[in-house]
């Protein structure tokens, strides 16, 4: 690559970073970019909490509720810890 694009490259990612950086500056970006990235977030989060046990796993882990044996319920569903 010669100097004249060597120069070229230079003057556009600074362009670009000056323009990012002064577009960060506005709080009407950031309160834009948090509606954004929740509603990008909350959809996956939400799959995530609401998920349901196998109702053959969701049985033994009331019957271990009721016994009182929540910890060893939960060794037993991850033996590896």
């Amino acid at each position: 690559m010669s100097w004249q694009e060597g120069v070229a490259v230079t003057v556009v990612l600074l362009g670009l970073g000056a323009g990012a950086f002064l577009m960060a500056q506005r709080p009407s970006f950031w309160i834009e970019f948090g509606l954004r990235l929740a509603g990008a977030l909350l959809p996956l989060a939400w799959s995530y909490v609401s998920k349901r046990m196998p109702p053959e796993e969701e049985t033994v882990w009331r019957v271990a509720e009721k016994r009182g044996q929540r910890d060893e319920w939960r060794k037993m569903l991850r033996p590896g810890r």
